[in-house]
Order: C-alpha cells, then structure tokens, then sequence
C-alpha cells in the first residue's frame, strides 16, 4: 500500500499532505460526456500508454510535493506544510498538466480546500471510499484514473484529532481554510485521492 504525506491527504513510504483539482469538462450539446467503468486488463495499447503517463505524473507529483512539505517543515514546523498545501501544491500540479499533457488534481471525501471537489467520474469513488484505483474511460477516448492516498504519521500534524493538533497549526489551518473539514484522521485510513485525466493522442 502506498503511503504519502498529507496537504489535502496523504499516502507513499513516508506519506505527505495532499487533496485534487478542476472539474470535469462541460458537455456539449451536440455530443453528452459518458465515462464507463473499466480495468487495467481490459485496456487497449493506447489506453496502456495513458496510463502510463497517468503514473508518471502522479508519481512526480507525490514526489515533488514530499519532498516540499519535508523542507518546509523543517523550517517552519507543521504551520510550513500549511502553506506549501495553499500555495505550492496548485503550482505544482499546473506545471505537471502541462509538462505530461493531461490534467492531475487530489480531492477527498473530507475536503480541505473546496476547490478540489471531485470532478463528474470520481464522485463514486468519493462516494463509496474506493480503496483501490479506480479506471474510466471517456467516450472521446480519455482515460481517467484514481489513485488512494492514505494516512501516515507526518500527517497527523496537520489532520489529525483536534486535541492533538498545536494550537499554532490549527490557527494556520484556519486562516487558509475557514471552512476545513480535514481533520480527525486516525494512522492508515483512507485520507483521499489523486486523479488523472489524461486525453487521446491526436
């Protein structure tokens, strides 16, 4: 199971801060968005290649964003990992869209930061606790994919039980996020979700 570190939510070997991005795309009135459900066996050569690329921004991601949280809590203390997760994860998630071509967000069932509401095909997945990833496919050929983040012990500092959060950080949690709803996690449980869209190839 991957652990990571926590903005939104968390999850990888060491765990991070995390949670997702912009909305699914308008249908258009000639042509409605479907998204179908599908596996990784069930995947077509270039579908295996979306995924591919799918995983390689998501683990990019994380990485980037581990590696941000751990130097700015060095420096700061859990009040640092608040403002990498306000200020920094959005960057850096804006870069990763247009280096890979795709589009990559976090979101939760618990949300920090309202703008990352699910988009249209992850809200099952928000809605049943989908642990494991999740695979769809768009009737323009997209493929979409959902990866689990869970709780480590770094993440606790930020979103864990309140009595156990300093009274520094939920100060700082408050003033960027006055409508949190991200805390009272407990170690391993599901915190939320990275997402990637990622289109077909012209």
């Amino acid at each position: 199971m991957h652990k990571l570190f926590c903005l939104p939510i968390c999850s990888l070997t060491l765990a991070a801060f995390f949670s997702g991005c912009e909305k699914a795309s308008v249908p258009s009135d000639s042509q409605a968005v479907s998204w179908t459900s599908t596996t990784i066996e069930q995947l077509d050569e270039t579908a295996a290649e979306q995924l591919a690329r799918a995983f390689d921004a998501r683990n990019e991601m994380e990485a980037t964003l581990k590696s941000n949280l751990v130097a700015s809590i060095k420096a700061d203390g859990p009040m640092g990992a608040v403002g990498v997760c306000s200020m920094i994860a959005p960057a850096i998630a804006k870069e990763l869209n247009a280096k890979h071509g795709l589009t990559i967000g976090r979101t939760s069932f618990k949300l920090r930061n309202p703008t990352n509401a699910p988009p249209a095909w992850m809200e099952w997945v928000v809605e049943v606790k989908q642990e494991e990833s999740a695979y769809f496919l768009k009737n323009d050929g997209t493929l979409a994919v959902s990866y689990p983040i869970h709780i480590a012990t770094p993440c606790l500092l930020c979103h864990g039980h309140a009595d156990t959060i300093s009274e520094q950080t939920r100060a700082s949690i408050e003033e960027h996020y006055p409508s949190d709803q991200a805390t009272g996690f407990a170690i391993d449980e599901l915190r939320g979700w990275f997402w990637v869209e990622v289109p077909a190839s012209d």
